[in-house]
């Protein structure tokens, strides 16, 4: 047999999966890009069609303590502030941009951050219905202007996913949820692992049996198929294939590790997720973060919208006990406290707390892009081929501050984002949705299948045809 027809044998569609059966029922496993996928230098699939790129926006609630958050210096050489610390070993792969406006800004603080920065639409008012507030997206959020691109052909046309359940839910959609369809069609995260678990990786869902031995054994099931599969491909990819499934199984321990989970619980404001009533949002971010990656990787989606923790919302940081801060002498505990009422409390204690807070929102989004730099992605890793949005609703909480909110833009989308450009402080309040439509077109198969994004109504102005160039390479 020539090494031509060898080799040419040893090729692999990309969606190639592993397959078992357990009770009758089909069990189907993807795979992350192998080299029998790839073309011989790794920076293309066998077929010769470019390795996708991913996009995902993430929110943490609730803005920040700018001084603490602003770097001193810009460019490259720039020193992490204190509270982008955490971000430290993926310090060459983000940029982090300040001094940019919202120009949808001026109604209401929260509403218009999220809307102003993950849509470009100015938000639509609704009846409160005895709510303080409510409103709902003025159109598409930009993960589904780029799924209607990116997404048509994947298992999973777009991800949504949440970590802290304690986000606001009656000031309408916009607060409720980060993706939107339409102004009508808001998309609710997952916040249970166990069940995004089952989504993704998962063939079926068990009708009498959804304990985790269960799912264990369906990964068994597809242990035959691998084996089979091993004599077919390289050493390497025999490697890649057993990381796999070994990763998968860590997974699981780790499902196994969170408190019961209760979606909806009887009464809103109790969330029985640890004996004292905190959620483990660490460890609900590292599962979540460990199968969206896995998800990026096995191309089984290449959109993602990822709320950590809600604008507006009530997350507990049960971590920030009094003790944490030994420099005020204070009775106070917040550590079990609505984030959201913490942050409009501009006094020095309640300022640092949300300076810790952030600094714990950070080491969980570090977390997230750590796994994206470390999984390969062909001859890359999938951090460099994906573009990660990063951003909160308001600049400082307590005054609904529209410029400078925390920005961050990570990954290189295959080449489509500037690399090495550190932090870039906009002379001009350059728009915030400049940025936004700079990230859309970054992840396109063709940069100009996506001109402009946004809309105006009366004096909120959102719309855009021009991506910034701080970060877009074009």
């Amino acid at each position: 047999m020539s090494r031509r027809k060898l080799l040419s044998e040893l090729k692999l569609p990309r969606r190639t999966m592993l397959r078992g059966a357990v009770g009758g029922a089909t069990v189907a496993l993807a795979l992350p890009p192998l080299e029998a996928m790839l073309n011989d230098q790794g920076d293309a699939l066998a077929n010769g069609d470019p390795l996708p790129r991913r996009f995902m926006t993430w929110l943490f609630g609730n803005g920040c303590l700018l001084e603490q958050w602003e770097p001193a210096a810009t460019g490259a050489g720039y020193e992490l502030s204190p509270a982008l610390a955490p971000l430290a070993s993926v310090k060459d792969d983000l940029t982090v941009l300040t001094n940019f406006r919202n120009y949808v800004a001026g109604r209401r603080g929260h509403h218009d951050g999220v809307a102003g920065i993950f849509s470009c639409h100015p938000f639509v008012q609704l009846d409160p219905m005895g709510a303080p507030y409510a409103s709902k997206f003025g159109g598409p959020s930009i993960d589904q202007v780029v799924a209607d691109v990116i997404g048509t052909d994947t298992f999973v046309k777009s991800l949504q996913v949440g970590v802290s359940k304690r986000h606001l839910q009656n000031q309408g959609p916009t607060l409720a949820a980060l993706s939107h369809r339409g102004p009508d069609q808001p998309l609710y995260a997952e916040r249970d692992p166990g069940r995004l678990y089952d989504q993704l990786f998962m063939s079926f869902t068990p009708p009498d049996d959804p304990s985790a031995a269960r799912r264990v054994k369906a990964l068994d099931a597809v242990i035959q198929d691998a084996q089979r599969l091993k004599r077919r491909i390289s050493t390497s990819d025999r490697g890649r294939v057993d990381a796999h499934l070994e990763s998968l199984f860590q997974v699981q321990k780790q499902l196994l590790a969170i408190p019961p989970d209760c979606a909806f619980p009887m009464k809103p404001d109790v969330e029985p997720y640890m004996p004292d009533g905190a959620e483990p949002l660490a460890e609900i971010n590292a599962a979540m973060a460990q199968l969206v990656v896995m998800a990026f990787s096995c191309d089984l989606t290449r959109v993602c919208s990822y709320m950590f923790t809600g604008a507006s919302g009530g997350a507990q940081f049960y971590m920030l006990p009094p003790e944490a801060f030994p420099e005020h002498n204070t009775t106070k505990d917040y550590s079990h406290a609505n984030h959201h009422n913490v942050s409009h409390i501009n006094q020095p204690y309640e300022k640092d707390f949300i300076h810790r807070s952030t600094i714990v929102s950070m080491e969980n989004l570090a977390f997230l892009l750590d796994l994206m730099k470390n999984t390969s992605d062909g001859a890359a890793s999938l951090l460099d081929n994906s573009c990660v949005l990063a951003a909160s609703d308001v600049a400082e909480p307590w005054l609904h501050s529209e410029v400078s909110m925390p920005l961050i833009v990570a990954g290189g989308a295959g080449g489509r984002l500037k690399r090495g450009v550190g932090h870039y402080r906009s002379p001009d309040e350059e728009p915030v949705h400049n940025v936004s439509l700079a990230c859309v077109k970054s992840v396109l198969p063709d940069v100009d299948d996506i001109t402009e994004i946004g809309s105006t109504s009366g004096n909120y102005d959102g719309f855009t045809n021009t991506p910034s160039t701080a970060v877009f390479e074009g």
